[in-house]
């Protein structure tokens, strides 16, 4: 019996193992070299129920709902609540109604001023602006502190973030590899503060960052800086730079840009239709195609070739308006030309020198042309060539019998260093140059026979790594023996340069062969200048020593031009560059690549557009041929009509208020997402932010200024009618986030600089903050490291992902940084030197001050008197005073009122 179930289970095997592996088969096609597979059937032409998705809530057209009465009996609203004071609060006391609850009473003042201050500008309230709230006994004392908060160049800093949030900026470089983030990221970050700071009219917000470079460039300089940069929000997100097929690449970037713009201005997840028809939304797969081709179209990185490092950074642009750029490159030709004459000018006089010169034949031979195969590792490529007889000179030939150069190892993939063994005869001092492509400034240790030649070769980038810009340059004079030796180069952290040749140069006392930079100078391509004199004083000869040959007539016309390469280049004005994108100079429409894969694609094109699922509430737009379609997309966005663009955002500007939507997915509005808790709410918003103008602001002051927003955070007893306080029955307590955490530490120790209200940001002044730190290296001394775990620890995203909510973990880690953090030390230490510094101050005034810089308001008498007897007590117990305030600092950091929001 045994035997025969063994039988019966091998032949099931048998054939499932077939089945499998003839699938395996038919997916997959013979060999890489193959051409791509075609399917010529169209995918989902009728999978949905259009009319059926009309009616989904989300998709309906926007309208503007009928305030509901809000005591319509005169007895809703209870004595003890607040009382509803706006439109906001009529739609949510109509909910509670229905449940038999009220809104909460009234938060006081000093918790209401602490609140606003830390929502609006991520900062506790001064001692300073707390005296003068209490102090204020007007009707419209509140209405003052909004209007001062919203004016503050601070409110550009928090509000901007929690959009950086929506747009995946990265605070610096990612965690795992990827097309690296470039300073030019920043310009990206200071545009956003900047549009808030500004009230952006939320729909021109939308169309600069996807299309600011195909507007009308506007006459105001810093108005046509941020149609440059906005933009940078299609390309500041993470690709892996490690995939080596280009088409892969591309199709990943397109992914990439479609899953963060869907997500972030329409609340839905189109890229779940990358490879197959979406499980759960009306989006077919062409209209993910439809939309990838206007993402394909757009140019975020640089050209791509078959050299797997090329194309892998992102483009950057000037900015300045453009009549500065075309003068700076008229300037730079006119340089370049005078250099043209100049060393003409040198060929012609030395050109019967030259002639009597014994010029060596190129002897520029491949030692070791690195290429990454797309699925090999490093293979190094290298064959024999003739010795050409110099005896002073010799590149790195391979000699017939074997002997010269050859790669012998490299350390993985990433080429991170590579050695090469080389063979001479003749022991002796030799100039070791490389043809090479770089656009990292990482410094390459050169190695031989195991000692240090030079420590810092190769640091000056060429200019990018592909082909185009390569160089030689020199880097090392290194001592070789007789015979087999060993020559390693190393980079030190960074990415290592494409090195496609070697050579070696051999070094005379007397005389040096060959001078790289003259060659390329003088236009002697692949020519070696013998007999010229080698300065010990110098590794290799200068244009300086090819000019001491000259006569006066010649070093005067010399002198000439350089005065005016000199004048010229004073006259260049420097401009910064920041991530850019422009349109490809022919818009491309993408085929279907079934289940996502670059080699399955359909016979036929998806012409570029938008997805059909809200064809019911406005138009497609018509894409032209020549465009990309950018444009199109984001003037089709923010057509009033549009059901999702100004939903999505005013429950996003709800979120950031109260820590939780009306729809509880801020970037999910289909069929998985949350459904809103309060629609007509929801709808009332939307309306009325498109009337006044998509003004942010505006949202702010109604949210703001509502009696639902000024609720006491205490909870009534309405645990199970309201157990997730959805109803808005009270204010919902909130832990700040860790960049508020961390710049109230700042703050606390008088190094963040409160910029008045009504002034622009001045960004140098704030660069300490939270959300400058990582990118700007201004990190207190030494802790660094700390500042990025605290934020890691806190919630931030370090990997270059869209949140669209940010999560709130609790956990032993976050209490253990408290009271363990190298970070939280320091500031504690400098904030106690700053309260022993007031010494017109009693203890007891001291601790009321301390409380009140940490917290944001005065400790009640409850409070005051056992934080006074903790500092005495530390001093009992033999800590100096300093130390003693110190652990008082500590404990106020730790606090559960330090960290939270009533």
């Amino acid at each position: 019996m045994r035997n025969r179930w063994i039988a019966i289970f091998s032949s099931l095997a048998a054939g499932l193992l077939s089945a499998r592996v003839a699938s395996w088969a038919a997916d997959k096609p013979a060999s890489t070299a193959a051409p791509a597979v075609r399917y010529d059937g169209h995918v989902g032409q009728d999978a949905y129920d259009w009319k059926h998705w009309s009616a989904f809530w989300a998709f309906q057209p926007v309208r503007r709902p009928a305030v509901p009465p809000i005591a319509p009996d005169g007895n809703t609203v209870k004595s003890s609540s607040s009382s509803p004071r706006n439109e906001v609060d009529a739609f949510v006391v109509d909910r509670l109604r229905s449940k038999g609850l009220t809104l909460a009473p009234e938060a006081d003042k000093l918790t209401l001023l602490r609140r606003v201050t830390f929502d609006l500008i991520g900062l506790p309230p001064s001692p300073e602006e707390v005296r003068a709230f209490l102090a204020d006994r007007s009707g419209d004392a509140y209405e003052k502190v909004i209007e001062r908060l919203l004016a503050s160049p601070h409110y550009g800093e928090r509000w901007g973030r929690h959009w950086l949030d929506v747009a995946r900026y990265t605070p610096g470089r990612v965690s795992f590899p990827a097309i690296k983030h470039t300073a030019g990221d920043s310009h990206y970050r200071d545009y956003v503060v900047r549009a808030f700071n500004n009230d952006k009219p939320y729909d021109r917000f939308i169309t600069e960052q996807l299309a600011g470079d195909l507007l009308t460039p506007p006459a105001d300089r810093q108005a046509h800086i941020d149609q440059i940069v906005a933009p940078a929000f299609l390309s500041i997100g993470s690709w892996f730079e490690m995939e080596t097929d280009p088409n892969r690449l591309r199709l990943e970037m397109v992914d990439e840009m479609i899953n963060t713009t869907t997500r972030a201005f329409m609340g839905i997840s189109v890229a779940c239709a990358r490879c197959h028809d979406h499980k759960f939304d009306p989006i077919p797969i062409q209209d993910y195609y439809a939309l990838g081709g206007i993402f394909r179209s757009t140019r975020v990185v640089g050209e791509f070739s078959d050299n797997w490092r090329d194309g892998r950074t992102r483009q950057l642009r000037p900015l300045a308006l453009p009549d500065q750029v075309s003068a700076n490159d008229a300037l730079r030709k006119a340089i370049e030309r005078l250099e043209g004459e100049r060393w003409s000018l040198l060929e012609q006089r030395h050109r019967q020198k030259l002639a009597d010169w014994k010029a060596v034949e190129p002897a520029y031979r491949d030692a070791a042309n690195i290429v990454l195969d797309k699925s090999k590792p490093l293979v190094f490529h290298h064959e024999a060539e003739d010795f050409d007889g110099q005896d002073n000179l010799r590149i790195a030939q391979l000699q017939r019998d074997g002997k010269g150069v050859e790669v012998i190892e490299t350390q993985t993939a990433t080429a991170q260093w590579v050695k090469y063994k080389v063979e001479v005869a003749e022991a002796a001092k030799y100039r070791l140059e490389v043809l090479h492509s770089t656009d990292d400034r990482t410094p390459i240790d050169v190695v031989v026979n195991g000692e240090s030649a030079r420590n810092d070769a190769l640091a000056v980038p060429t200019g990018g790594a592909g082909l185009a810009y390569q160089r030689w340059d020199v880097a090392a004079t290194i001592d070789l023996h007789a015979g087999l030796n060993f020559l390693r180069l190393m980079a030190k952290g960074g990415n290592f340069p494409r090195i496609d040749r070697l050579r070696y140069v051999k070094i005379d006392p007397a005389i040096e062969a060959g001078i790289q930079s003259v060659a390329k100078e003088q236009k002697l391509v692949a020519r070696l200048l013998e007999q010229f004199v080698y300065w010990p004083s110098e590794p290799w000869p200068t244009t300086a020593g090819i000019e001491a040959y000259l006569d006066d007539k010649d070093v005067a016309a010399i002198a000439a031009i350089d005065r005016q390469v000199v004048e010229r280049s004073g006259q260049i004005k420097p401009y910064p560059l920041a991530v850019a994108v422009t349109d490809q100079p022919s818009p491309v429409d993408l085929p279907v690549y079934l289940r996502g894969q670059t080699y399955r694609e359909s016979a036929y094109l998806v012409p570029r557009g938008v997805p059909r699922f809200l064809d019911h509430a406005l138009p497609r737009p018509e894409i032209a041929a020549g465009q990309s379609g950018r444009l199109e997309l984001a003037h089709w966005l923010t057509d009033p009509r549009h059901p999702l663009t100004s939903r999505v955002m005013v429950n996003r500007i709800w979120a950031w208020h109260f820590g939780k939507g009306l729809v509880d997915s801020p970037s999910d509005f289909g069929s998985r997402g949350s459904t809103p808790t309060h629609p007509e709410l929801l709808d009332w918003l939307a309306a009325t932010f498109m009337e006044k103008g998509w003004s942010i602001k505006q949202m702010h002051r109604l949210i703001l200024l509502s009696a639902t927003y000024r609720q006491s955070s205490q909870s009534q007893a309405t645990d199970q009618v309201d157990p997730d306080n959805k109803l808005l029955s009270h204010f919902p307590r909130r832990r700040l986030e860790a960049e508020a955490l961390y710049d109230t530490m700042l703050a606390s120790i008088n190094t963040l600089v409160r910029q008045p209200s009504g002034q622009p940001l001045e960004f140098a002044k704030s660069s300490n903050r939270a959300m400058y730190t990582l990118t700007t290296s201004r990190s207190p001394p030494g802790l660094g490291v700390d500042v990025r775990k605290m934020l890691t620890l806190f919630d931030v995203e370090m990997e270059g992902q869209p949140i669209g909510s940010r999560p709130t973990s609790a956990t032993p880690a976050q209490s253990l940084f408290w009271l363990n953090s190298p970070l939280v030390k320091y500031f504690a230490d400098r904030f106690a030197e700053r309260l022993l510094k007031m010494d017109k101050l009693t203890d007891a005034k001291r601790v009321e001050m301390a409380y009140s810089l940490a917290i944001g308001r005065p400790p009640d008498k409850a409070i005051a008197g056992p934080l006074l007897a903790f500092v005495q007590q530390a001093e009992a117990d033999g800590n100096t005073r300093q130390e003693a305030w110190s652990r008082l600092c500590q404990a106020l950091y730790a606090s559960t009122e330090f960290r939270y929001v009533n």
